[in-house]
């Protein structure tokens, strides 16, 4: 089954200070993707995400796992976040345009008015070398 084109990895989810949120961050942005999210997923390391757009709500119906998740509006504001998220849950906001699910803790410092950016990979920094 192919990809949807905003189906991408490698994503870098940001707070407006700059900190990295979420360094590996999927997009599902179709209505397959949207539905399956994290469902199935076992562990989830700790820089790894996917934003779910676009999106009112989200659950942990059938998950096996405790997850972070928030919602945000349109312009990236959060507007609600929970962390953790126990599983057979359910969790929406009046206003949310997007979600962004990632691992438990992910979100401890992210609160009710942040601003989150879900921009491209940053590339890896290559070692400099002595005396060049």
């Amino acid at each position: 089954m192919g990809h949807h084109p905003r189906d991408r990895p490698g994503g870098v989810v940001t707070r407006d200070d700059g900190r990295v949120v979420v360094a590996c961050c999927r997009v599902a942005a179709t209505p397959l993707t949207r539905l399956i999210g994290l469902l199935g997923t076992t562990t989830l390391d700790s820089g790894d995400g996917v934003w779910l757009t676009p999106c009112r709500g989200v659950h942990t119906l059938a998950m096996r796992m405790p997850i972070a998740c928030a919602l945000l509006d349109g312009d990236g504001v959060v507007l609600a976040v929970r962390d953790p998220l126990p599983p057979w849950r359910t969790f929406g906001a009046a206003g949310a345009r997007s979600a962004l699910e990632c691992a438990p803790g992910a979100l401890a410092d992210v609160g009710v008015g942040d601003v989150l950016r879900l921009g491209p990979a940053r590339a890896p920094r290559r070692p400099r070398r002595p005396g060049g």
